[in-house]
């Protein structure tokens, strides 16, 4: 039976935002060869949501397979976006999963445009810890208020969310476009204090990541049933710390992948939690390259905060915290909205410690040669230098190497996603 072939197409479907002219059409409606229960959607939507314009849309799609009952399915859950950047139209492509079992020679699909405040999109990546259901959110207006939207103790316990890095070819989703294009790439490296080791050089990778917009806190560890490791427990959204690298994993290796499994280490239990381990897609530490990248977000200054000059209201240090770890979020994020990027605590990262990051040719693939060391990203810990933690820091060897068992009170880990 072929089951790669187009398959019954909804009429278009009005909008339920009366107030514009706004409208959403289902284009074609396609499942996939050989049958995995996938189906991609693509539709176009006119005169959509406009962040600059505070005009936010969502979508509902409503799929009918013949001798099913028809599901009700939130745009958000598929990463769908109804964007289109002012008026006009735009056409996207998303897909649907049908519950195991389902199979079908055809199916159906309408959707409806509805008001939201909350932008359809998928420049966020939000997990229900509970539940491992995963949705997917757009920018705000601005990006100051995604960063007031998300900063929050909800999103520091019971939930997570993660930043979408776009792969270079969908770059101008990000707020500082205009400078990133005038650079080519992705900027990495520092030819003045670490030529040899890091050299500067930009990146155009060809798939989206996600990082976590917080470290990993020690409330999100322990909901995944954990057990908090960490000596300052003043407060539970304080990274968690005191926890290795294997323990993270839950793997010997680097190249291994991290196993489905609703037992073992953090990374372990949330794809299993969520199901979104998938070939090399998966929850995971970063390479030290998508790290600084993500560090960096854009910037080509000594610091991520786009200057030259140390400025602590970025860095949790010894002269703004006491010599302890603080609350994930308590200090000013970089351009993207990803905070503590340096400070509070040292992040584990993939890459062994023996190969110099200036022999990397691809952004997402660890620099490895099977070594049992491995790097941490210089976060500078809660000391006073990291005030002077300069954003190219974190990609060289100027930083500790240490065992895949080591733990201490100054190391701790943030989450990201490489989209397959």
């Amino acid at each position: 039976m072929n089951m790669n072939k187009l398959i019954t197409v909804a009429a278009v479907a009005a909008s339920a935002m009366a107030a514009d002219a706004s409208s959403i059409t289902i284009d074609s409606v396609q499942q996939r060869w050989p049958w995995n229960n996938k189906v991609d959607i693509t539709y176009t939507v006119t005169d959509g949501q406009n962040r600059a314009g505070g005009i936010y849309a969502g979508i509902n799609f409503a799929i009918t397979i013949p001798g099913y009952s028809t599901q009700v399915v939130s745009g958000n859950s598929l990463a769908a976006s109804a964007e289109t950047g002012g008026p006009g139209s735009r056409q996207y492509t998303v897909t649907w999963t049908a519950p195991g079992g389902v199979k079908a020679t055809s199916c159906s699909v309408t959707a409806t445009l509805f008001p939201t405040n909350v932008p359809s999109g998928n420049d966020y990546m939000i997990i229900d810890l509970a539940s491992g259901a995963v949705i997917y959110e757009g920018l705000m207006a601005t990006q100051d208020e995604s960063n007031t939207r998300y900063n929050t103790t909800e999103y520091k316990s019971t939930k997570m969310v993660l930043r979408k890095v776009p792969k270079w070819a969908d770059a101008n989703t990000l707020p500082n476009y205009d400078t990133l294009a005038a650079l080519g790439g992705y900027p990495t490296g520092d030819n003045v204090n670490f030529a040899s080791a890091n050299p500067a050089r930009t990146w155009q990778p060809n798939k989206d990541y996600y990082v976590g917009i917080f470290l990993v806190t020690q409330a999100q560890y322990t909901n995944l049933g954990l057990s908090n490791p960490s000596s300052n427990k003043a407060n539970s959204g304080c990274p968690v710390e005191q926890v290795s690298w294997s323990e993270i994993r839950g793997v010997s290796s680097i190249p291994d992948p991290v196993p489905l499994s609703a037992t073992g280490g953090f990374l372990s239990r949330l794809n299993y939690r969520t199901q979104m381990k998938s070939g090399i897609s998966g929850f995971d530490l970063p390479t030290y390259i998508m790290a600084e990248i993500a560090t960096r977000a854009g910037a080509t200054t000594v610091y991520f905060w786009n200057s030259d000059t140390p400025d602590p209201a970025y860095v949790v240090c010894n002269e703004n915290s006491g010599g302890k770890t603080a609350v994930v979020g308590s200090r000013l994020p970089n351009n993207w909205g990803l905070y503590d990027m340096s400070g509070n605590v040292w992040e584990w990262a993939l890459d062994e410690s023996r190969t110099s990051v200036a022999q990397a040719t691809d952004a997402l693939t660890p620099i490895y040669t099977g070594g049992l060391w491995v790097r941490m990203r210089a976060g500078r810990a809660f000391t006073s230098d990291a005030v002077n933690h300069k954003a190219s820091d974190g990609c060289t060897k100027h930083n500790n190497d240490n065992a895949m068992t080591y733990k201490a009170n100054w190391i701790g880990f943030r989450v990201f996603y490489i989209v397959q």
